[in-house]
């Protein structure tokens, strides 16, 4: 039978039957394409959590081993075992397989000071390889297995530096990836060490098939990016397959790859085309039986689809309306709807997995940060405080009734801040003792006063398992944007106000860039003070020392001071402490000391013979290698010994004091003038005072300054001296500012005085004018 193509129904027949079958393709080919995308993202982000969760569950094992091992160690029997195992292996053999067992880990052995093995648990074949400690994580090759290791030093004595012996235990790889982590991440996990698999949840292939089939991906390195998704073949299937860096051994990089089937991967694109086919073919038989306003509602649905599977792509989980006019559609929107709700659940478990942390059910440091990165952004000029909070003595509730108790501490802390939390505050758990919040307020005053009244949530003991315990907090308060807008920083710092609380003994303490002992300038002064001395940027005043009696100047004082050309004057006493952390303060003494001499030899010439008094710092009085620099220096420059003062504190003298009078003796002996500054404000007892070589004390400014109306400091300064003369000592007394004390001392028989009164430290060429000026006499 021809068909009449010239007539107009078979024509609008053909014609909307044409139209249909376009108008279906096109939307079948974007439904397929933005699922398809889409759920690629998602297993892309699937693996990123799951990858967060592998990093956690072997952090969390490294933990329990550690607390594990931590517990052994201070256990007297094991450690005796431990210290006298060569002595007696089998006992110690015993107790490393019953604490094993309560470890739950595969392997524990003892090895001495030299790392060699003294017991294990497990016949060792082959030396242990044991790597760093990398991303909290550290691994070990035992008798060609993998482990996840964890080592505590044990030590017969605490305060010896060096260990006498270590413990060991580990958890073989191949046993913590099991089924349970494979049900958690979706995904078939493999370990690869030295180009050898080494542990994989899959069962059905061989090992060797395993490594040859991961054999052409490159190893990643500690500094590498996780890499995109690659196809392997395992078992002649096709797998994608993501890889990611775990750790190092030898040198060796340690990689993790997470497979799941190229079938799983994606929706069954063969039965979904057929699912639509059928759909289709519905459509065509029933085309010659519907108008063309019915047959073009038809597509209405699955536009609808197709829109669902977008917002599905961008990560939005629209509510799906089940069309069921025809089967076929109603189906396929099921199967979008099952997808989606699949892949909701899985983002929830995920996202609760590697942003809650599971002992208090708060938010972890990872999220707590994300949210602070969220709300600059979100509400830029909006100010609000950051409060990092520190439980104190913590380690004191561990060390007296357990881990797993301290643990219920926590609990309990985080459920009183919770129920207490104050509006506009998120608040967060982030490892340990430590808690963090941020909250949104109006200035700096209304974030002290919430960090105040989180601090009297622990006015009330807290009662765990019948136990009441009176439990204190630290709180570090930085603020946005006053502080940085950098989220990093602003943690940062609220870190760095939380010791500054510690150590002040505070409850509650505000940032201050002044307690940043870590900020950019300061450790750039680190490095530049010994190339400021190198180029000059480095002078020394002069402060003139009379003759009570005669007026006569004696003496000067050497100063140091530093002109930046950046940063400006910097003082004293901003460099001087970072110059003895880095060492430099030898550098800077050895300046001082010649450069002081150098000003003697000139004032020497003309007419004036003054000796030098220069301060040496605690790392200087412990150095036996400045005598004999000190001595060179003399002899260079032609200068007698006793023209030399060398001032040291007596803090100074206390940090080391037998190093401390070994060098001070060794200056004594070369006829070097030893002078104790600041006395009255240390620590020295009469004991270190008698055995010091010292040949003057220097009084605190502090005793002098008011001198002459306070009859308690007379008193005082009367002591000192009569105590000195005693001692056969001389005295300085620093401080000066009037005539009254002036006069004071010398009614005490003071020998020499300094202060403003007489002249402040003044540059070398203005010293030299005031001495001829003055023919070197102060007149008052």
């Amino acid at each position: 039978m021809l068909i009449n193509f010239r007539s107009l129904q078979n024509r609008n027949f053909f014609l909307f039957l044409f139209a249909l079958i376009i108008t279906v393709s096109s939307v079948l080919a974007v439904t397929l394409q933005q699922t398809y995308e889409h759920s690629t993202k998602q297993i892309d982000a699937q693996f990123e959590s799951s990858y967060s969760v592998l990093l956690y569950r072997l952090k969390s094992e490294a933990v329990g081993l550690n607390r594990g091992l931590e517990a052994a160690s201070k256990n007297f029997s094991l450690k005796s075992l431990i210290l006298g195992g060569k002595k007696d292996p089998t006992s110690l053999q015993v107790a490393l397989v019953n604490y094993q067992s309560r470890l739950n880990s595969d392997f524990m052995a003892v090895i001495d000071q030299n790392r060699q093995p003294v017991v294990s648990t497990t016949v060792l074949e082959e030396p242990m390889d044991i790597g760093p400690l990398n991303n909290n994580l550290r691994f070990g090759l035992i008798n060609g297995n993998l482990y996840l290791i964890s080592i505590q030093a044990i030590k017969e004595v605490e305060r010896i530096p060096k260990p006498n012996a270590y413990i060991i235990a580990g958890l073989n790889v191949s046993n913590l990836f099991s089924t349970d982590i494979k049900s958690i991440t979706n995904f078939e996990l493999s370990v690869r060490y030295s180009n050898t698999i080494q542990a994989s949840t899959i069962d059905n292939v061989q090992p060797e098939q395993l490594t040859n089939a991961f054999i052409d991906l490159v190893p990643l390195t500690a500094s590498s990016k996780i890499k995109n998704s690659n196809l392997v073949f395992l078992d002649n299937k096709p797998s994608i397959s993501y890889q990611s860096y775990l750790g190092e051994l030898n040198e060796k990089p340690i990689n993790v790859f997470f497979t799941l089937p190229e079938s799983k991967a994606h929706l069954n694109y063969d039965q979904l085309i057929l699912q639509l086919s059928a759909a289709i073919a519905i459509i065509m038989v029933l085309i010659s039986f519907l108008t063309f306003s019915f047959s073009k509602s038809i597509a209405k649905p699955l536009r609808l689809l197709a829109n669902v599977a977008n917002q599905i792509r961008k990560g939005e989980y629209p509510v799906i309306e089940h069309d069921k006019t025809l089967s076929e559609v109603e189906t396929l929107s099921f199967a979008l709807a099952g997808m989606q709700s699949a892949i909701q659940k899985r983002e929830k478990e995920n996202h609760k997995l590697a942003y809650y942390n599971p002992l208090t059910g708060l938010p972890n440091r990872i999220y707590f940060s994300s949210q602070i990165k969220k709300q600059i952004a979100t509400y830029e000029n909006h100010t609000f405080a950051v409060l990092w909070m520190d439980v104190d003595r913590f380690k004191d509730i561990n060390d007296t009734l357990g881990h797993e108790f301290g643990d219920e501490v926590i609990k309990a802390i985080a459920k009183r801040l919770e129920d207490n939390a104050q509006r506009n505050m998120f608040l967060a758990y982030l490892d340990g003792d430590e808690f963090a919040a941020y909250i949104v307020i109006e200035n700096e005053q209304e974030a002290l006063v919430a960090a105040n009244q989180i601090d009297h949530l622990f006015d009330r003991p807290f009662v765990v398992n019948e136990i009441a315990l009176d439990v204190s907090v630290s709180i570090g308060v930085s603020l946005y944007p006053n502080d940085t807008k950098v989220s990093e920083k602003l943690m940062q710092y609220a870190d760095i106000a939380l010791y500054e609380s510690k150590e002040q003994h505070h409850s509650v303490t505000r940032y201050k860039e002044s307690n940043n002992k870590y900020s950019v300038v300061r450790l750039s002064l680190m490095t530049e003070l010994k190339q400021a001395i190198e180029e000059g940027q480095l002078t020394l005043n002069y402060q003139p020392k009379i003759d009570v009696a005669s007026g006569k100047v004696v003496s000067v004082e050497s100063l140091v001071r530093w002109k930046h050309p950046e940063h400006g004057f910097i003082f004293p006493d901003e460099f001087i402490p970072l110059a003895e952390q880095t060492g430099n303060i030898r550098h800077l003494t050895h300046w001082a000391i010649e450069t002081a001499l150098q000003e003697h030899v000139r004032l020497r010439e003309v007419g004036f013979n003054i000796k030098m008094a220069v301060n040496i710092s605690a790392v200087d009085v412990s150095d036996l290698e400045l005598p004999p620099f000190v001595s060179n220096l003399l002899e260079k420059y032609s200068v007698a010994p006793s023209s030399l003062i060398l001032e040291v504190t007596e803090s100074a003298i206390m940090s080391d004091p037998d190093k401390a009078m070994l060098a001070l003796n060794m200056l004594k002996n070369m006829s070097i003038k030893l002078s104790i500054d600041d006395f009255g404000t240390g620590y020295s007892s009469m004991e270190q005072l008698k055995r010091a070589p010292v040949d003057e004390l220097k009084i605190d400014k502090s005793f002098v300054l008011d001198l002459a109306t306070n009859k308690d400091d007379l008193i005082i300064v009367k002591s000192i001296t009569s105590l000195a003369h005693n001692l056969g000592m001389t005295i300085v007394a620093e401080g000066v500012e009037d005539n009254g004390s002036l006069t004071a001392l010398r009614e005490l028989n003071v020998e020499t005085a300094q202060g403003y009164f007489i002249s402040r430290p003044v540059e070398a060429h203005i010293l030299e004018s005031w001495l001829q000026d003055n023919n070197g006499v102060f007149k008052s």
